[in-house]
């Protein structure tokens, strides 16, 4: 295992690309508001960076509000394929 995670995780999405049988960048974004209540939702990732993991958004939509109010969220891949 690679020690830094997102070389790791490079690793493995590579893996899930050539594996999985529908789209690897789908992944579930968990965010929370101000409060503490949470929502999730798919996003397609866009890039994978030494700073963090990159989706897409409209900066008007619930998810942009959630990260302006709280930063803190979650991403979950399912990647079958790869047990």
């Amino acid at each position: 295992m690679n020690p830094n995670p997102f070389t790791q995780f490079e690793t493995w999405f590579a893996e899930a690309k050539a594996s999985e049988p529908t789209l690897a960048e789908a992944v579930a974004l968990a965010t929370a508001t101000k409060d503490g209540l949470p929502s999730v939702r798919m996003v397609l990732l866009k890039q994978v960076a030494e700073t963090g993991f990159v989706f897409f958004t409209n900066l008007e939509s619930r998810k942009a509000d959630e990260l302006a109010e709280n930063p803190n969220a979650a991403l979950l891949f399912h990647w079958k394929s790869l047990g």
